[in-house]
């Protein structure tokens, strides 16, 4: 065999293997398992991911007769061609990953109408921050006061952004909403934030920071999807933040499977005495500017379950919303004729590679839902990046907060919505 195909092949053989150990991590962290069996998994992880390219470079490539040496696949031993076959299998889902992100295009209807970047060095060095643009897909780059001594060297990485804030607004049209001429001139406006992770880095400055920017967009109401903290000490900041928000405007919470590893019965009491009301396990029906709106929340499968909803639209219901730390529940959500679903856990993958994408996401879906706008049969998903990470590294992958403008159908009537 030409060398130069035995190396294709070895080289095709490694990247599938990579991809089977990825998923396999991505799939495990979906589901219910404490931090020491998945830290366990991920040191498998490690080892299998890095073992296999010498190993198969000795069994398969260098051996007398191996695929390096001029060697023929079939003339390999039998365990040999299995385990390169199998790796195969991983590389064509890396391929369809690969392909399936370059062609991703985001829900009809759907527009970013504008984008603000704060950057913040980690000397602290910071300038007027200033008012974010409001043209169609405007972006600038402003320093915030989030700076301050790193806590950990993963920070001081690189093109690291994870000191960096992302505020944006987007435009979600409905397939309902009001009936009556208010509908086109009212938009329900939302701040959808997830994933604080307050473990120590980012500092407190850098939350203080994106709480004053969320208090700006002066929403009809917020809502938080979950992992607020990863070091218990840290709850009076989370305390302290919520409570200025719940002075605002409505707010609505669920927590995540970081808080369900810490005192998650103390994290609820403590956000609920801020005024934010706790929407996990339960839906509730209410008045939010102009609109109606089903709110539920779940924090499966982690804590509880998925809320039961009725199978039809009361008369005054205009627009059901979910809340779900994660977007696993795609279709439960789709099931009960929830027209959103916001969600974060993801972390839009934290690293992002030019072509290939993000390769870490901790879902039964893997990297489809890793971060951004998606639309499953009638539903509508923003899965969001998130503020934090309990590894603060983000690559090509901004913490953000987002202003979601929610819009109606012009002209369409209470009694025209599907599920009437």
């Amino acid at each position: 065999m030409n060398t130069a195909i035995g190396l294709a092949i070895l080289m095709i053989s490694c990247i599938g293997n990579a991809e089977l150990w990825v998923i396999m991590v991505n799939r495990r962290h979906s589901l219910q398992y404490r931090h020491h069996t998945l830290r366990q998994i991920r040191k498998l992880h490690d080892i299998g991911l890095t073992a296999y390219p010498p190993l198969i470079l000795l069994i398969a490539g260098l051996r007398p007769g191996g695929l390096l040496r001029g060697g023929h696949f079939v003339d390999l031993p039998g365990t040999v061609q299995w385990l390169i076959g199998t790796t195969f299998l991983g590389f064509v889902s890396f391929v369809v990953c690969v392909v399936r992100y370059q062609l991703r295009r985001p829900p009809a209807g759907y527009r970013l109408l504008n984008s603000t970047i704060y950057s913040a060095t980690v000397d602290g060095a910071s300038a007027d921050v200033g008012t974010a643009p409001h043209s169609p897909h405007a972006t600038t780059d402003r320093r915030s006061t989030a700076g301050g001594p790193s806590t950990s060297r993963l920070s001081r990485l690189p093109f690291n952004q994870i000191r960096q804030l992302e505020v944006n607004t987007k435009q979600f049209p409905l397939r309902s909403g009001p009936a009556g001429e208010q509908t086109a001139a009212a938009p329900l406006r939302l701040v959808h934030f997830t994933d604080v992770h307050l473990v120590g880095c980012p500092e407190r400055a850098h939350y203080e920071f994106a709480t004053e920017r969320m208090l700006e967009l002066s929403p009809d109401a917020f809502l938080f999807t979950g992992d607020l903290l990863d070091d218990m000490r840290l709850l009076p900041t989370a305390v302290d933040l919520f409570a200025r928000m719940a002075t605002v405007a409505p707010c609505y919470f669920i927590l995540g499977n970081h808080d369900w590893h810490l005192e998650y019965r103390e994290i609820r009491h403590r956000i609920a005495d801020t005024g934010w009301i706790d929407v996990a396990d339960r839906t509730l029906v209410t008045k939010l500017g102009p609109w109606n709106v089903r709110l539920a929340g779940t924090e499966a499968p982690w804590m509880g379950g998925n809320p039961s909803v009725p199978d039809r639209r009361d008369a005054e219901e205009d627009v059901r919303l979910l809340l779900s730390h994660a977007p696993d529940q795609r279709n439960y959500a789709a099931d009960n004729d929830f027209d959103l679903m916001l969600c974060g856990h993801n972390h839009g993958g934290q690293v992002v590679l030019p072509v290939i994408g993000p390769i870490y996401s901790p879902s039964c879906y893997g990297v489809r839902y890793a971060g951004g706008a998606f639309r499953y049969r009638s539903l509508l998903m923003h899965v969001s990046r998130g503020l934090g990470a309990r590894d603060p590294l983000r690559w090509n992958c901004r913490p953000e907060v987002s202003l979601l403008e929610l819009s109606a159908p012009s002209g369409r009537q209470a009694d025209d919505r599907p599920g009437r």
